[in-house]
């Protein structure tokens, strides 16, 4: 009797576990899709549109942000004409704003396109949750190109400057407060053959790669980098002296 007591649960334990998995992969399967969308897979019609309308709106607002920038720019330097004080100090103003990341800058670089696996079934398959690509993935690869002498990056369009957030909200990757989707083309303005080499190091970033289908690098003679549209907006910081 006891032996079958033992081989009942042994049997439960068995099921639940099944159950279980299943469940852990189609909550994974589902976020992935979602992921590779670039928006969560509601239910809900309404908020699929709400969610739509607010992007599409977000993004009509930084191409205005991006129009207001160059007028304050022709404005600037329509003022700086007018004496020889005022136009060394257009110049040093617009290499701040240059240095700053509020222009829009070019030069040689690379482009480096990070994307999920296709590996998640058959020969070779890996673990759906590393199949995915993570913010951190995104972080690792904007940290080794700033290190290895990155002088401007931006991410799907989205320009890194200090204060650059990079985190997941859900299924989603957000870059400065905005939502952006696979692939995530990350571009860096620099020597092309150290930022490659300094991703393609012994145990770097390419490596820690689950699948190297996963990152793509190629080197650029001429790219261009928009600049930041985001917020300038401070409550705590202030000059100091």
């Amino acid at each position: 009797m006891n032996v079958i007591r033992s081989r009942s649960w042994v049997i439960k334990i068995t099921i639940m576990s099944i159950g279980l998995g299943m469940l852990i992969a189609i909550s994974l399967k589902t976020q992935q899709q979602m992921r590779s969308e670039g928006i969560g897979d509601f239910r809900w019609p309404e908020l699929v549109m709400a969610y739509k309308d607010t992007r599409r709106q977000n993004e009509r607002l930084h191409k205005q942000i991006a129009q207001l920038q160059d007028k304050l720019t022709d404005y600037e330097y329509q003022i700086s004409q007018g004496s020889s004080s005022a136009k060394l100090l257009n110049k040093e103003l617009q290499e701040i704003k240059f240095l700053a990341g509020l222009t829009a800058a070019h030069g040689p670089g690379v482009t480096v396109t990070l994307k999920d696996s296709r590996r998640k079934t058959g020969p070779g398959a890996i673990p759906i949750i590393d199949s995915l690509i993570h913010d951190t993935d995104i972080w690792r690869v904007v940290n080794e190109l700033s290190s290895a002498g990155a002088e401007a990056i931006s991410i799907n369009d989205q320009r890194v400057i200090a204060m650059t957030p990079i985190r997941c909200v859900g299924p989603v990757i957000q870059v400065n407060e905005v939502p952006i989707a696979q692939p995530y083309v990350i571009r860096a303005i620099g020597d092309s053959k150290t930022l490659e080499s300094a991703l393609r190091m012994a145990g770097g970033v390419v490596d820690s790669m689950p699948d190297p289908d996963m990152i793509e690098i190629k080197q650029e003679k001429d790219i261009t980098v928009p600049a930041y549209t985001g917020s300038r907006r401070t409550i705590y910081l202030k000059p100091a002296g």
